[in-house]
């Protein structure tokens, strides 16, 4: 046998050992080692997630305090990640503790539950439940999804609009509907399985595009149903405007007004802020957020400007502390939302790379 041969003869036994490695004795797979965590995943799976599985919003003041937003992140990481067997834990997580008359109330605090839900939590974890039946090839999820997708049609709208809260026993509305609430990935996912119209899909996305841009370049904060008018807030919460723009992006509307504002602010103080006035455009607090940054990131991500995206990861990461997660390194506190949201962007980001 020649050299060449013998290489090629090492070369299938070695493929053939991992192979054979992957199968059991009775024919079936055996689950591969997942990948290692991350410090922040751990951080919140052995600091923020207590031993029932539910997820604390901080570690000092709110740690018994639990919230609809950070099952949906958690969710919404998982099932990016492909780790269904965690998705499947905080499922039920969800089920036996958040989801009450087919709502899912928005906090828990201590043992008691919250009597409203809230419409962003429910459209993330709705639009992720439809997601996973189709990336697993599960109808449990979509099951439950349509479920909750039901209830929130027949009671959580107002004028054919989606509204910002139902109370979840006397189904009383609100009358309002938060820009940064209008998520049409969540509306299309509902529309594909027959829980919205196409004609109550762009009602929805229409409130969205059709929302008037301040000269700066930012965005109202609702919409009042009754009045049929937008109200602009007066301090800006820079969330709420990366999440309008992100859910704006998402239908191919110009948001470059916004961009524009964004990058000159960033470029003007070399950081972004968590709050800034909307008259004078300078900041109203001292601090960054890592959740801010993340959000940053993804609005640049689902523009096609995977460097910028890159960027403001990089100004997230310069926020974390590297053995845990994101912890302030002066005061130690910590938020799940500012753990949650960067470990998504952080994800959605690296996932952007590997399927090109």
């Amino acid at each position: 046998m020649t050299l060449k041969k013998i290489v090629k003869f090492k070369w299938f036994l070695l493929i053939s050992s991992v192979v054979l490695l992957s199968i059991s004795c009775t024919g079936k797979k055996v689950a591969l080692p997942k990948e290692p965590l991350s410090p922040t995943e751990q951080f919140v799976i052995q600091d923020l997630m207590n031993d029932k599985g539910l997820l604390s919003t901080d570690l000092t003041n709110q740690n018994d305090l639990y919230l609809s937003e950070s099952i949906g992140l958690w969710l919404a990481y998982l099932l990016e990640k492909d780790d269904q067997t965690r998705f499947n834990d905080q499922m039920s997580v969800m089920k036996s503790f958040f989801l009450t008359n087919d709502f899912i109330v928005w906090r828990i605090e201590g043992s008691k539950k919250a009597s409203v839900n809230a419409l962003i939590d429910d459209l993330r974890i709705i639009r992720v439940l439809l997601e996973a039946g189709e990336k697993w090839q599960d109808s449990t999820y979509v099951q439950l999804g349509k479920k909750i997708g039901d209830n929130l049609v027949q009671y959580g709208m107002n004028q054919e609009l989606f509204v910002d809260f139902v109370d979840i026993h006397s189904h009383h509305q609100a009358n309002t509907l938060t820009m940064s609430y209008i998520m049409p990935s969540a509306f299309q996912q509902m529309e594909k399985h027959g829980l919205l119209s196409q004609q109550q899909v762009q009602q929805q996305v229409d409130i969205l595009q059709n929302a008037p841009i301040a000269e700066e370049g930012f965005f109202p904060k609702y919409y009042d149903i009754p009045s049929k008018q937008y109200v602009f807030d007066e301090e800006l919460h820079m969330i709420d405007q990366l999440y309008t723009a992100y859910h704006l992006a998402s239908t191919k509307s110009d948001t470059v007004p916004f961009k524009d504002w964004l990058l000159n602010l960033l470029k003007r103080d070399g950081k972004l802020y968590g709050r800034y006035n909307a008259q004078t455009n300078q900041p109203t607090v001292s601090y960054e957020s890592p959740a801010v940054y993340a959000m940053a990131a993804r609005y640049m991500l689902a523009i096609g400007e995977r460097q910028m995206a890159q960027q403001f990861i990089g100004k997230m990461a310069d926020l974390k502390d590297a053995s845990t997660g994101y912890v302030d390194k002066n005061t130690q506190s910590t938020h799940s939302f500012d753990n949650l949201l960067p470990l998504l962007a952080e994800r959605e980001v690296e996932n952007a790379y590997n399927n090109d």
